[in-house]
């Protein structure tokens, strides 16, 4: 029996072991030695305090002591040591054996491993500690509860928040840190979530250190261990006071706009606003006045809190920096604090004692400005106790004064809105387009007058409720249906189209159209539209304009282009194109010109660029060469003109004359040789009218000497008549010598009548005057005028005959030029001769020039280098000059061409 009693024991899943009653260990189970390692004997009496840790020992023995002497069952916890020298912690339980008088006989005792358990714990301890390390680092506050609702910790932010100590805390439900309003409900829900597990959700009030509660969103989550048990809950309370102020606010400002849309007076309105404003800072009152803007007196006054019986300001008192503080704010358009009321001695004493006698002691007045800065009214905010407004306050004041301007502007705006309907409608009635909403499926809700007239009805009222669907002509029909199904599912746009109206005729419609949403909430169309008939019959005829004078360029061989040179934009026609033999369509540029431009005439385009950067009209003749070797002669002609947005623009039009100047090279040939025949006739012509005018007078002389001779011979003589005929004869005599006087004066040397001349002025009439005919030659003119030029005594005409032959010789000279540019420069300034102060002219060519050693010769008369020339100009132009006490010369230049110069003094009076 007792063999297997001792199986038994060891057996268990426990170190076994008995004691005497002393406490002396007196058996141990085989568990027990293989675990130690020792024997039963070894364990016996106190020998197996040597499993036992060292640091462990006294306090177990102290125990063991205290539970022997006791008598009563206990618990122990220690480390043993294992055969290895591992040690590992057992719960060691004992009980005592009594005798029927409850004598311990014995005690028994099973140590049991604890080691893993005891592992967890101290992990669960480590977690829970860097638990509340994070919890008290977290930035907001953090209560943690125990499963049964008792305050375990709380973090640093909530006890800096409340200004109280965890012991504090847990008496949470006796104290004011919740609001007294909010506390029956945040307890009953607080322990409605402890009891059923589920997350807590509560928005109420808590106190903070300085006493003011604020709104926080509470939520608790409970923390559950791996088996679903609750080991803890965690509660984060969120500062919601700013969102709670903000809905308020915004929910008060959305029903005062509700107010204001349904048509609620300003009045109360702003009554409301006042209201709001109190509820939003329950330690402020508020009350708004209106300014009469016209006189700038006060109109009204809204306080509704405080009553009747404060008076200020007085409706119809005027604004003014005396009328306290609201007078100021609204007078100075600035706000104005009175932190103290009893000690601020800006005001009346009037406004003083009635403002104290009602209890209030700061007072915060801020005028209503408009977008116009014109001052509406003020809002003021009062106080009873001493102080200056918080940021909270001044962001208050803000919004209750943005509210009530936009009060006041709605009132003011529905206002003058309701003063001009009918002036809109009016506009809408006389708009010289047709307006009209259609709905989805097409029926015209509105339409005005000049709608009815296009529908061909005599008023909008005929039209209203048909389908404009069936005004639209077949081929348009399906395209306006679609277009008027997008415009009422959100989008914009415009559209051409035709109807036939009731008069059955057809008229061409533009129409621009909107979504607009309609009293039942439907979208609908918003159409204006015109009338464009007479807009595509013209644009028609334009076109068919445009076809015929496509025609007419290429009949005339004439392209139009428009040129922008700052912006290097060239337009051109198609027959401009096929002028310069370049595809229509290709981009133009100014190289692109350049590369068809004749490179002898590529300084005439120099020279056009020139006059388009001064904005002057354009004209230039010109030569073309293309790349098959063709040479055309253009004409172009240009007009200036400013565009809408500022920018010089060229229209005009380049023709082709090649045919045209091949005429007139043929026809200036011809004209040379019948210059030639005429010059020739010109002398028979001067010979005959001088036979003419000197054989009239003579033949009458001869005719009166015969009669006279016959008379005188008569018997009896005729003395009288003879007398006659002799005076008659006297007569004819005179007008022959008459006649020889004005010959010679036509060809004698006679003194030059001087006046004081504008050289340069004179010189560029001429220039003007050839300036056509030089751009038929492609020459390019350049005149350079010294500053500072005295005038010259001579005859203008005769001075600017002489310029012109000088011109006209240097532009023939010029003829056969082709290798280089075709120039003329003339140049004009002071010289300085012995004779005195002159003014010289030279007239630079770069044609084929002279031979230098016939240089003396060129001034005679009847000398010509030219093959058709008569050699006159040159002698007369020297008689000229030399008549003017000046000098006529030549040279021939380094390169090409000749100067010819003449020099004149100045006139002595302008000197």
């Amino acid at each position: 029996m007792d063999n297997e009693l001792s199986r038994t024991v060891d057996a268990l899943p426990g170190l076994v072991w008995t004691a005497l009653p002393d406490g002396h260990i007196e058996f141990v189970n085989q568990r027990w030695c293989e675990f130690t390692g020792m024997t039963v004997e070894q364990a016996a009496g106190g020998g197996w305090q040597a499993a036992i840790h060292p640091d462990d020992l006294p306090m177990a023995l102290q125990q063991w002591r205290a539970v022997v002497d006791s008598g009563a069952a206990c618990e122990i916890e220690a480390r043993m040591r294992r055969s290895d020298g591992e040690y590992r912690w057992f719960l060691c339980r004992a009980s005592p054996i009594t005798d029927a008088g409850g004598k311990v006989v014995k005690w028994c005792g099973i140590n049991s491993d604890i080691e893993d358990w005891k592992q967890s714990q101290a992990a669960v301890r480590a977690h829970e500690e860097r638990f509340r390390l994070i919890v008290d680092g977290l930035p907001t506050r953090v209560i943690l509860f125990s499963p049964e609702g008792k305050v375990l910790h709380a973090n640093r932010y909530t006890l800096e928040y409340s200004g109280a100590t965890v012991e504090q805390l847990k008496q949470w439900e006796s104290k004011d840190f919740t609001h007294p309003d909010d506390k029956p409900a945040t307890v009953a829900r607080f322990y409605a979530a402890i009891a059923s597990g589920q997350p807590y959700d509560f928005e109420s009030r808590h106190r903070r250190a300085d006493g003011v509660y604020r709104w926080f969103r509470v939520q608790g989550f409970p923390l559950r261990d791996n088996e679903g048990r609750i080991a803890l809950w965690y509660f984060l309370q969120t500062d919601i006071d700013d969102h709670k102020r903000a809905e308020a606010l915004l929910a008060g400002e959305k029903r005062l706009l509700e107010m204001v849309a349904m048509g609620q007076p300003l009045f109360a309105v702003l009554e409301s606003l006042c209201k709001l404003a109190e509820e939003i800072a329950s330690d402020c009152l508020c009350s708004i006045s209106l300014l009469d803007t016209e006189d700038m007196s006060f109109r009204w006054v809204g306080n509704p809190s405080l009553g009747a019986s404060y008076t200020y300001p007085l409706k119809g008192c005027p604004v003014s920096d005396k009328t306290g503080p609201c007078g100021a704010a609204a007078f100075f358009q600035e706000q104005i604090l009175v932190p103290d009321i009893a000690s601020d001695s800006r005001w009346t004493h009037a406004w003083h004692e009635q403002t104290l006698a009602h209890g209030l002691r700061s007072c915060w007045a801020t005028p209503i400005v408009s977008r116009t800065y014109e001052t509406q009214g003020t809002v003021t905010i009062y106080r009873t106790v001493p102080g200056d407004p918080t940021p909270f306050h001044q962001e208050l004041i803000g919004h209750v004064v943005r509210i009530a301007s936009v009060a006041i502007g709605r009132a003011q705006s529905d206002q003058a809105l309701k003063r001009s309907e009918e002036s809109f409608r009016a506009i809408v009635e006389t708009t010289p387009e047709s307006v009209k909403v259609i709905d989805r499926d097409g029926a015209i809700l509105r339409v005005n007058s000049v709608g009815a007239e296009i529908g061909g009805v005599a008023s909008s009222e005929a039209l209203l409720g048909k389908s404009f669907y069936d005004f639209v002509v077949p081929e348009h029909r399906e395209r306006y249906i679609a277009f008027n199904r997008n415009i009422c599912s959100g989008s914009k746009g415009h559209l051409n189209f035709d109807i036939i109206n009731q008069q059955g005729a057809r008229r061409h419609l533009e129409t621009h159209a909107a979504p607009l949403r309609n009293s039942d909430g439907s979208t609908v169309q918003l159409a204006v539209t015109r009338d464009v008939t007479a807009r595509e019959r013209t644009n028609a005829r334009l076109h068919q304009g445009a076809a015929l004078m496509a025609q007419v360029e290429q009949l005339t061989q004439t392209g139009g282009f428009f040129w922008r040179p700052e912006r290097e934009e060239y337009r051109w026609s198609d027959q401009l194109y096929a002028i310069f033999g370049i595809a229509p369509g290709t981009p133009i540029s100014m190289d692109k010109i350049a590369e068809r431009i004749h490179p002898g005439d590529l300084h005439l385009m120099n020279e056009l660029i020139e006059q388009a950067n001064a904005g002057k009209d354009l004209e230039c003749d010109h030569r073309l060469l293309l790349p098959d070797g063709t040479i055309k002669y253009v004409s172009l002609r240009a007009h200036a003109a400013l565009c809408p947005l500022g920018v010089r623009g060229y229209i005009g039009a380049v023709q082709d004359v090649t045919q045209r100047r091949h005429a007139e090279e043929a026809l200036s040939s011809l004209r040379a040789d019948l210059a030639h025949l005429s010059r020739v006739n010109s002398l028979g012509a001067l010979t005959a009218s001088i036979a003419h005018e000197i054989n009239q007078p003579l033949a009458g002389i001869m005719t009166n000497a015969a009669t006279g001779l016959r008379m005188l011979s008569a018997d009896p003589p005729r003395i009288e008549s003879a007398i006659e005929t002799v005076r008659r004869t006297i007569r004819d005599g005179r007008r022959a010598s008459e006649v020889m006087t004005r010959l010679r004066a036509l060809f004698q040397k006679k003194a030059v009548t001087t006046a004081a001349i504008d050289l340069a002025e004179a010189c560029g009439e001429v220039i003007e005057l050839l300036r056509g005919e030089m751009r038929k030659r492609r020459i390019v003119p350049r005149l350079r005028v010294a500053d500072g030029l005295p005038a010259v005594a001579g005859d203008r005409v005769q001075l600017q005959q002489v310029v012109l032959n000088l011109l006209l010789n240097a532009m023939e000279a010029m003829e056969g030029v082709e290798n280089r540019a075709r120039e003329v420069l003339v140049m004009i300034e002071r010289q300085e001769v012995d004779e005195g102060d002159h003014v010289q002219l030279a007239v630079a060519d770069s044609g084929t020039g002279f031979d230098p050693q016939k240089a003396g010769q060129l001034f005679d008369a009847f000398y010509t280098t030219k093959g058709d020339g008569m050699g006159i100009g040159l002698s007369v132009s020297r008689n000229i000059i030399d008549s003017h006490g000046g000098r006529l010369w030549a040279s021939a230049n380094q390169d090409f061409g000749a100067t010819f110069s003449f020099s004149i003094p100045c006139n002595t009076v302008s000197s």
